[in-house]
């Protein structure tokens, strides 16, 4: 994905493994960092994911979904799961429309994470979003 902020960048992503007590391989989180067209200058990804519309945010998604299904029997034959971060505008999208939704359902080693500046966390179960999510996909806080 490419984004034009002051400069021109682009998004990287990368697997971050997560480990049991025992150090064990369970699954992975998908980072993605933003650098520059020639990788010289690196944003924060927060400022950048700040600044998306809702279509940027999907195209991005979008975009680590198909990483992730291209490397979906290695996930599915070592039992591995894969942790994507959650904004609220894919949130949105996965509850308001079924496409979305049902490109989701296609990974069931997907699960989705929730950091804790997520908007109305505190709410616990009266965030209807979040319930509503819960009920289809398995959440993560992390």
């Amino acid at each position: 994905m490419k984004i034009f902020l002051e400069n021109l960048y682009h998004s990287d992503c990368y697997f971050l493994p997560i480990r049991d007590n025992q150090q064990d391989l369970v699954g992975v989180e998908l980072i993605t960092h933003f650098s520059s067209e020639d990788g010289t200058v690196r944003i924060p990804t927060s400022r950048v994911i700040a600044q998306l519309t809702e279509e940027q945010h999907w195209q991005l998604f979008s975009e680590q979904l198909e990483l992730l299904k291209s490397c979906q029997h290695f996930f599915i034959q070592h039992k591995l799961f894969a942790w994507l971060n959650l904004t609220p505008q894919v949130a949105t999208l996965l509850l308001e429309r079924d496409y979305y939704a049902g490109e989701l359902l296609k990974y069931p080693f997907i699960e989705l994470l929730i950091n804790e500046n997520y908007p109305h966390l505190n709410e616990g179960k009266d965030n209807r979003d979040l319930l509503s999510l819960s009920q289809m996909y398995p959440l993560v806080l992390g």
